[in-house]
C-alpha cells in the first residue's frame, strides 16, 4: 500500500485569497464527496467527522502546515489530497501562523495502522529541508504531486513498512551468557538492536524504607535488557539458536526471551 496509489491531480487544487477554517474543511468534505461519490457518506458526515477531529486539537502543528485527518466507517480505500492556499488560511495552528499547504487523509475505519503511517509518511514528507517550498512553487495539480512523490520514500525501499517484524526482549542475568546472545545477534545483517543497564526488583525493595527490613536478598548485580527489531522470519531463526543457548541453564532462570509481533513501525537506530 503506497501513498502515491491514493494521492491523484483531481484531490489536488491550489487556491488564492484568505480562508478560515470552516471553509478549508468545507472545501476538503467536496473533494472527498467527488472521490467516493453520493450516496456513501454525505458532505455533512465528512465535515462533521473532520471538525470533530479538530476539536480533539488543531492538526495544524506549524511552519504553514496542517494534515487534516478522520476515519470514515463505509469507505474501503484511503482518499488523500493536497489543497494550496499561497496567501494562507486560519487555522488555529499550534504556532498560531496562517496555514499554507494543507494534505488531507480520510481513512476506513477497518485500517487504523495504515491511517498512522500515511500520517507518518506525510510529516516526513514535508519535514525535510526545501520540501515545502519545492511543492508550493508548483503551477498545476499534475507538478504539485510529482513534487510532492519525489519527496515520498520510494516503493520498496522503506523495508520496515513492506515486511513483517518482530520485537525481541531478552532480560539476562548472566554475563558469559549475555555475550553468546550478542554473538548470535551480530551475525544477522538487518536488525536494530538496543542494550539497556537495567536492576531487578530486590534493589528497590531493599533500598525501599517500607521493604528495606523485611527484604534481606541482595540484587543480581549483572542484569542488562537487549531489544531488538528482527524480520520475523530471521527473528523465529534466531530465537531457537537463543533459546538452544539458555536451554543449558538449570531451570532456565536468569535469562527471560520474549517475542511479539509488530504492528507498527518506522524509522532506523543507527549501528
Amino acid at each position: 500500500m503506497d501513498i502515491s496509489d491514493y494521492i491523484k491531480p483531481e484531490l489536488i487544487e491550489i487556491k488564492s485569497g484568505h480562508h478560515t477554517k470552516d471553509e478549508v474543511l468545507n472545501e476538503i468534505s467536496e473533494l472527498v464527496l467527488k472521490s467516493i461519490g453520493a450516496g456513501v457518506h454525505s458532505k455533512t458526515e465528512v465535515l462533521r467527522k473532520l471538525r470533530d477531529r479538530e476539536e480533539l486539537g488543531s492538526t495544524g502543528f506549524g511552519n504553514n502546515i496542517a494534515i487534516p485527518h478522520c476515519a470514515l466507517p463505509s469507505i474501503d480505500d484511503f482518499i488523500i489530497g493536497i489543497i494550496i492556499y499561497p496567501d494562507g488560511a486560519e487555522f488555529e495552528a499550534m504556532d498560531e501562523k496562517p496555514v499554507k499547504f494543507f494534505v488531507f487523509i480520510i481513512a476506513p475505519e477497518k485500517k487504523k495502522n495504515q491511517h498512522i503511517r500515511f500520517l507518518s509518511q506525510v510529516s516526513g514528507i514535508l519535514r525535510q529541508p526545501g520540501a515545502l517550498d519545492d511543492i508550493s512553487s508548483q503551477l498545476n495539480s499534475v507538478s504539485v504531486r510529482e513534487k510532492f512523490l519525489k519527496y515520498a520514500l520510494p516503493a520498496g525501499k522503506d523495508k520496515k513498512q513492506k515486511e513483517e517484524y518482530s520485537l525481541v526482549h531478552i532480560y539476562c542475568q548472566h554475563e558469559k551468557k549475555f555475550h553468546e546472545i550478542m554473538s548470535i545477534l551480530a551475525e544477522l545483517k538487518e536488525r536494530d538492536i538496543s542494550v539497556l543497564e537495567g536492576n531487578d526488583a530486590k534493589k528497590y525493595f531493599s533500598e525501599n524504607a517500607f521493604f528495606g527490613k523485611i527484604w534481606a536478598e541482595k540484587s543480581t548485580k549483572f542484569h542488562k535488557l537487549i531489544t531488538a527489531v528482527l524480520p520475523t522470519d530471521k527473528a523465529n531463526d534466531t530465537i531457537r539458536k537463543i533459546d538452544h543457548v539458555i536451554g543449558t541453564l538449570p531451570d532456565r532462570k536468569g535469562i527471560m526471551l520474549i517475542m511479539q509481533k509488530i504492528e507498527f513501525i518506522s524509522g532506523y537506530l543507527k549501528d
